[in-house]
């Protein structure tokens, strides 16, 4: 191996020893290091050669001098004078604290003092980050060192979609188009690198945000576009990508309440690529034949989702309304208005007061257009999310539109689509096999308000379910990419699930609450995640021989509906 420039050396004292798995080192003064990058330093061979090489990535940097305080340094300065040039310069050095990734010849001995310290180089440092011999690598994004090296830096496939381990979770401020930004760039390079095997799902939870992925993104540059060849991508927006937007009986041509722009909307209507989606009352009424669960009417309980019912009287109505025959929600609705007096006949265990409670709420949450029945006009283009989730095939993108609904309606859809998937998966419906559907990834941003860290007297339906699928779905091939602003607000059992975490810019109150960031991040991290710019994540990977990698990814690819 050709000789390479040395930066430093080992330092080993008495108070700071090396260790097994930390080693400190000084640096020449025109040397420029900065956390997160990785060096390679020299240690002992038990193979007969001169030398095996550690690896390590730079955690913190302090600079030291000879001084015995400030007080000193101020006297040096003739008493606080500015413009006195000292005689003598202190004596001072730059020292790095690294974390101990491995040894070229799997050597766990700390690394004596004065070992030299060198620059690792691309295939040293993907192969000390343990991403070089991935059996399906996924696109992650790519590292940039102080040197000028960009490393391309990849995740498991085994480990980000199962079976070995799944699910991912993104945290960060809203606004920075970091988080929704990520998970796109992944599900893309999922879609490029699995496109055979892997089914996507997307709610569009904010405006118009991604109501037009399948569009390309004809402002970016020529550097955008180098990045995401930087990545091993080519810079395209999804494909195979159908829009499912809320019914409304108004609008006219477009059926639809959606923030989409009329000729975005109009272009996937000629295209046959946007439908109406809506709810007819046999939904809720326990599923079709062959699916033992008869989850139907736990579905309608999502739209209580809000509501802390200690005493069950909510379940208990939804669960009497299996003996109500109705083909109508007006039907519906009149049958429940008549538990509502007295002298009714129903199980006696239910209270006329909590019918009365009940009504005014099923009323009032089902005023929507999207609890209709269908309708004969095609141009309505109305389709159940059962039917939709049911033709979903592995390189296929399902869009689903909830940014018009208030928050209990957006639990609802989110709730039914995830347990047909689930079910689906499951084998419960007679008209479709596991496996046609692939391995189902779910993106939801707002997870917060699906499985918040605390939901009342006891988990409700909704979160329950998204417990389901983490802790079983990633075996079943159903995996739940989740984003949120405050990882502190999030179920802990659904983060605990979570393989792979990506953590955007935060802010230091957040620092204080959330648990990982206690336990994981050293002050190193903190500081550089109060900081971050837009494109830049740390990386948490089953497969990395760290806890954190700084990356950045590429501009999104598709078109750009919101700024």
């Amino acid at each position: 191996m050709s000789k390479v420039e040395c930066i430093g050396k080992v330092t080993a004292t008495e108070n700071k020893p090396t260790t097994c798995t930390t080693v400190n080192f000084w640096m020449r003064h025109d040397v420029i290091i900065r956390p997160f990058d990785i060096v390679r330093i020299e240690h002992i061979s038990a193979s007969g050669k001169k030398c095996s090489y550690s690896y390590a990535i730079v955690k913190e940097l302090s600079f030291i001098t000879d001084s015995a305080g400030h007080l000193a340094n101020y006297v040096s300065s003739d008493f606080g004078d500015i413009d006195t040039s000292p005689l003598n310069e202190r004596l001072g050095t730059t020292i790095a604290e690294a974390e101990i990734l491995g040894n070229s010849e799997n050597i766990e001995m700390p690394i004596r003092d004065g070992a030299r310290v060198e620059w690792a180089n691309a295939d040293e440092i993907r192969h000390a980050l343990g991403v070089d011999n991935l059996k399906q690598p996924i696109a992650a994004g790519y590292m940039e060192t102080s040197r000028g090296d960009e490393i391309r830096v990849d995740f498991e496939a085994r480990y980000l979609v199962g079976p070995e381990a799944g699910h991912l979770n993104i945290s960060g401020i809203s606004g920075l188009a970091s988080k929704t930004s990520y998970s796109m760039f992944l599900l893309n390079a999922l879609q490029q690198r699995m496109g055979d095997e892997v089914s996507i799902v997307l709610f569009n939870v904010k405006g118009p945000d991604l109501l037009a992925v399948d569009e390309p993104n004809e402002s970016l540059t020529k550097s955008q576009n180098t990045e995401w060849r930087k990545c091993g991508l080519e810079p395209l927006p999804l494909k195979n990508v159908t829009y499912f937007y809320p019914y409304s009986k108004q609008h006219k041509d477009i059926f639809t309440s959606s923030y989409a722009p009329r000729e975005i909307l109009e272009k996937q209507i000629k295209d046959k690529r946007a439908f109406n989606y809506y709810y007819d009352v046999e939904t809720f009424k326990g599923g079709e034949e062959g699916n033992e669960t008869d989850v139907g009417r736990e579905k309608l309980s999502l739209l209580f989702s809000d509501i802390d019912d200690p005493q069950s009287t909510m379940e208990s109505c939804i669960h009497a309304l299996g003996d109500i025959e109705a083909e109508t929600w007006e039907k519906l609705r009149e049958e429940i208005e008549n538990k509502t007096e007295k002298g009714q006949n129903g199980k006696k265990d239910i209270s006329v007061q909590s019918w009365r409670k009940f009504n005014r709420l099923i009323r009032t949450r089902t005023e929507h257009d999207i609890f209709s029945e269908e309708r004969p006009e095609k141009d309505r283009r109305q389709k159940l999310l059962i039917e939709a989730i049911k033709e979903l095939r592995p390189g296929k993108v399902l869009v689903i539109d909830i940014a018009p609904l208030s928050d209990y309606l957006q639990c609802l859809v989110f709730g039914d689509v995830i347990r047909t998937v689930f079910d689906a998966k499951l084998n419960l419906y007679s008209d479709v096999e596991r496996d046609q559907l692939g391995k189902v990834v779910i993106f939801a941003d707002e997870l917060n308000k699906y499985a918040p860290s605390s939901s009342g007297s006891r988990d409700r339906t909704l979160t329950r379910w998204l417990l389901e699928i983490t802790e079983r779905g990633r075996s079943l091939g159903t995996i739940l990419f989740g984003a949120e602003q405050f990882r502190s607000d999030i179920h802990a059992r659904v983060l605990g699930n979570c393989a792979t975490n990506i953590y955007g810019r935060t802010n230091p109150v957040e620092l204080a609450k959330a648990a990982d960031y206690k336990h994981l991040f050293s002050q190193s991290n903190k500081a550089t995640i109060t900081r971050m710019n837009q494109g830049e994540m740390l990386l948490q990977h089953s497969v990395f021989r760290t806890a954190l990698i700084k990356a950045r990814f590429p501009f999104p690819a598709y078109k750009q509906l919101t700024k």
